[in-house]
């Protein structure tokens, strides 16, 4: 009886197996760790409003409390209990810093100003898989009375800010535009509200009546439309002619699909990111191969 064959198929499925159950595979699920440097001690500065003051447990909590809050420039820590270190957080979106309404003068100063965080690892905030333009909203008009879209029930959601109002836009297959409607004691776009989206058209200023007040909606428009299909690639990775190697690699930064086609998100805040170079589900079948093949070789 020849057994060569079983041998020379065994030979040449275990090297190409291990290649690929080998390749490394990177993951990223910490939470992003954050620095910011102290722009000054003060013993009083305006408080902001009830939206924006929260408990923290300590410096660091407050720098990750302004990251996963945009636009955030600058936040203060009110410390608290001295031997715990924990305090109030002090948020101020949308605000830059006016050192000319703190005051210094006191003996023991209890407000740390610090500047804009600087982060790195983790995961995306507020913007998740969604372009980075959402972090800083900029409306285009403040206005009263603007009507709802027609079809309110299917497109008028519950948001936590127009950050996050700009990202359910950007998600949405279609979205022209965005009506944030602040519900929050501070009339503050930067807390929570009610987010409507309106998949087709331009806003339109005659629909808005006049403000008795202060405006009560904000108005962004979309500042990530999603490219038209006619010039999205929709090849698969297995079928591009492209003369690439083949790899189902991502594209760093990225907040759309692969150039290529790649039918996996390429979103930045990507927990876990495949460097293989083969399709992951070869490193199932190629051992359940090798294990077949020796069954039938013991049983010769």
């Amino acid at each position: 009886m020849k057994t060569a064959p079983f041998w020379a198929s065994i030979a040449l499925l275990v090297p190409r197996a291990l290649a690929i159950s080998a390749t490394p595979t990177t993951s990223t699920t910490t939470a992003p760790s954050c620095t910011a440097s102290l722009i000054t001690k003060l013993c009083s500065y305006p408080e902001p409003g009830d939206d924006f003051a929260v408990a923290s447990g300590g410096t660091a909590d407050c720098w990750d409390y302004c990251n996963a809050n945009p636009p955030c420039s600058f936040v203060i820590f009110n410390a608290g209990n001295p031997y715990t270190g924990t305090g109030t957080c002090w948020l101020y979106p949308g605000e830059t810093y006016n050192a000319a309404e703190g005051s210094s003068s006191c003996g023991n100063p209890n407000l740390s100003v610090y500047g804009k965080p600087v982060c790195s690892g983790g995961s995306a905030t507020s913007t998740s898989a969604a372009c980075a333009a959402t972090a800083t909203p900029s409306a285009i008009a403040s206005v009263c009375g603007y009507p709802p879209p027609s079809d309110c029930f299917d497109t008028c959601a519950a948001s936590t800010g127009a950050s996050n109002c700009l990202s359910i836009c950007a998600k949405a297959d279609s979205c022209s535009y965005v009506v944030f409607n602040p519900h929050n004691d501070d009339n503050s776009p930067y807390a929570p509200g009610t987010c409507w989206v309106y998949p087709n058209g331009t806003f339109n200023a005659a629909s808005a009546t006049t403000c008795s007040g202060d405006p009560e909606q904000f108005v962004y428009k979309n500042v990530c439309p999603k490219p038209s299909p006619s010039s999205a690639s929709i090849l698969s990775p297995a079928m591009d002619h492209s003369g690439g190697n083949g790899t189902a690699g991502t594209n760093s930064g990225s907040t759309t699909s692969n150039a290529k086609g790649s039918t996996t998100s390429n979103a930045k805040d990507s927990t876990t990111t495949s460097k293989n170079s083969a399709p992951t589900g070869l490193s199932l079948a190629n051992p359940l191969a090798i294990g077949g093949a020796m069954l039938i070789l013991q049983a010769l």
